[in-house]
């Protein structure tokens, strides 16, 4: 990674190991680990992008293998890297029934492993939104680079304007520069001009559509993670709000793209 602060990087490990020790679903997922009803089931979750029996795919950022289990199981070739051993270590007891997996692999994204065009597939859900804008950068850089030609890659990320983005951007903004509390997975958020500008000029094709169209479920803070405003009573009628809104922004009226709390990226070598 790209960080002159050796101590920061240490910082930003230790975060990821100790997350892995305490709530391992909790630190990687943030609401969705909380919110159930309106995200299904956490444990076995179905890929948002096509999986194909054979190809050669890298899960970049796997944490404790949510997403790399069903991957394997639908026949990819998959490698797992991720940062923090320690969530190498719980991915590989989350993965002990599944016979597809052909390895796990400890790097960083901005510097990744492999030879070039290595991958027929690569994702990587909301990984860069713990990086630098820098680092994200070089980490799609690195994408592409390791990308067989005609290569696809999917990429998450939080999007600038959903309202509860913009609220926790608040409380980050005032707890990191008033406060002076030290975050070293601090949130990025993105727009869909800065994706276009820094992708348009890296890969073939660019396609972007926006996702989870929900209201600020809590205050998002240290402290209050768990405090859902939102009474339980009203949740499965804020995700049929949500699939609606969701189909309207990525077919009839694209500027809702733009009020997508995650905004899935999907980019052609």
């Amino acid at each position: 990674m790209i960080i002159r602060d050796k101590n920061f990087f240490k910082e930003y490990i230790k975060v990821w190991d100790e997350g892995a020790v305490q709530d391992a679903p909790f630190i990687t997922l943030g609401l969705e680990a909380v919110l159930n009803d309106f995200y299904g089931d956490l444990l076995n979750p179905t890929p948002s992008f096509p999986v194909t029996k054979g190809k050669k795919t890298l899960d970049l950022g796997c944490g404790w293998g949510r997403m790399l289990k069903p991957v394997a199981e639908r026949g990819a070739d998959c490698i797992g890297l991720d940062i923090s051993e320690k969530m190498l270590n719980l991915t590989q007891k989350h993965l002990k029934d599944c016979k597809h997996l052909s390895g796990l692999i400890r790097g960083d994204g901005t510097s990744l492993p492999f030879k070039n065009n290595s991958f027929d597939l690569i994702y990587s859900l909301l990984v860069l939104q713990h990086l630098s804008k820098s680092n994200g950068i070089e980490t799609l850089k690195e994408i592409k680079r390791v990308l067989k030609p005609g290569g696809i890659a999917y990429i998450r990320v939080p999007g600038r304007y959903a309202p509860e983005n913009l609220l926790f951007s608040f409380l980050q903004f005032i707890s990191i520069n008033i406060l002076r509390v030290k975050d070293p997975i601090r949130m990025r958020f993105y727009t869909i001009g800065e994706i276009k500008r820094v992708c348009n000029g890296l890969f073939k094709n660019v396609e972007i559509t926006a996702h989870e169209f929900r209201p600020p479920w809590n205050f998002h803070t240290k402290w209050t993670w768990n405090y859902i405003i939102i009474p339980k009573r009203f949740h499965r009628f804020l995700k049929r709000v949500s699939d609606k809104l969701e189909k309207f922004a990525n077919t009839r009226f694209s500027f809702l793209k733009h009020f997508g709390v995650v905004l899935m990226i999907k980019v052609e070598k």
